[in-house]
């Protein structure tokens, strides 16, 4: 199936092309959505490539529902319900940030691509590629939820990621239950997609490590607010095993401002580009300072371990100036194109990290080949 991520881009590039662009609907097209769950959906990465974004799109938000049915997908108030589809949007901001304990933010200590090493050769395009130091998500529990593995989203900012205040999401996972870490620079509860989930229960007050704090019971989880009093407010929300007061205030009360890796990173980057966003630490865009407004440079992972996602798959129902060339990557086998479908057009990079995992790399056009290439080659990954 594809991701989110590249739906995204299918239909960005779909802009501005009217229904007398696109081909005729297959035959059986609204009875094979509407066909009995028993009788089963085929997955859309195993259609044709020749298909237009529309026909993808619809494909992929009828998987996606299907799929939702039986469990619960990442993140924010429509997923914390009953279980609707959410669409995650990757965030932004100009830089990320290392939070000290008096709230202030140190722009670049942690994202912003150094300069400290010589740049390479200027291109035609004037672009230079520099540097880049390990990203960093702000905060930590103390102590760590033991058994739950965690996933780590900075979005908001740019209006290019839908504005709002910059936002930090720890989602901890385990088989018998999930809490959610909401970092964020106003009150959640006056936002209209956060962790906070109020379903109109009765609220308590209470106080967690001297903090003003609210907490609500919902139908099988526990949601709670807390203002730290430096501009920032915490928001928790426990399921399963952590769905109860104690645990949820026990979690609230772990927060402490110790950055930790998000794992996924660029070892070359333009110049003068700091983090956009990141998802599900899954996947992670740079944006030009000067030019926020621009596509951004993005790579996201795809698969497990061990190459489970074609290479191939990031050029289906792509139009490229040329066919993808084979090229080698972190010394393994990648495919690089030019997608024109677009615009502006981006350069395709579909690579392997050395465990095997499939990345994919989207670049603006003011990157040359050589230089999304050099990009690639120092994408980095530590789970």
């Amino acid at each position: 199936m594809i991701s989110d991520r590249d739906l995204d881009d299918r239909l960005a590039a779909a802009r501005g092309v009217s229904d007398a662009d696109l081909p005729p609907l297959p035959e059986g097209f609204l009875a094979h959505f509407t066909a009995d769950a028993d009788a089963g959906l085929a997955l859309v990465a195993d259609l044709p490539a020749d298909e237009p974004a529309s026909v993808i799109a619809a494909r992929q938000l009828v998987a996606d529902a299907r799929e939702d049915r039986g469990r619960r997908r990442s993140t924010r108030r429509t997923v914390l319900g009953v279980g609707a589809a959410v669409v995650v949007v990757a965030a932004a901001w100009t830089a990320a940030v290392v939070v000290t304990s008096d709230g202030a933010s140190d722009r670049g200590e942690v994202a912003t691509p150094s300069t400290t090493s010589a740049p390479s050769s200027d291109p035609a395009g004037g672009i230079e590629l520099v540097a880049a130091e390990e990203v960093a998500f702000p905060f930590s529990l103390d102590p760590a939820p033991e058994g739950l593995t965690p996933a780590f989203s900075m979005r908001g900012g740019m209006e290019y990621y839908g504005g709002g205040p910059v936002e930090y999401l720890a989602d901890y996972t385990a088989d018998d239950g999930r809490v959610l870490v909401d970092l964020v620079a106003a009150d959640p509860r006056d936002l209209p997609d956060t962790v906070w989930n109020d379903p109109g229960g009765p609220a308590v007050e209470l106080s967690v490590g001297g903090a003003p704090a609210e907490l609500v019971e919902g139908d099988g989880y526990v949601t709670l607010v807390v203002e730290r009093g430096d501009g920032r407010w915490v928001a928790v929300l426990g399921e399963g095993s952590y769905g109860n007061p104690d645990a949820v205030v026990a979690v609230a009360g772990s927060v402490v401002d110790r950055p930790q890796p998000l794992g996924l990173g660029f070892g070359l980057a333009p110049a003068g580009w700091t983090v956009g966003g990141y998802e599900e630490s899954r996947s992670l865009d740079l944006v030009s300072d000067t030019d926020p407004a621009q596509p951004p440079l993005r790579v996201s992972l795809q698969g497990l371990p061990g190459g489970t996602v074609p290479l191939g798959d990031l050029f289906e129902g792509r139009a490229l100036a040329a066919p993808a060339e084979q090229v080698t990557v972190q010394g393994l086998p990648a495919l690089v194109g030019l997608a024109v479908d677009g615009e502006p057009d981006t350069w395709l990079v579909a690579g392997q990290i050395p465990d095997g995992r499939v990345f994919w790399l989207l670049a603006p056009p003011v990157l040359t080949r050589d230089q999304v290439l050099r990009v690639a080659e120092q994408i980095t990954y530590t789970p």
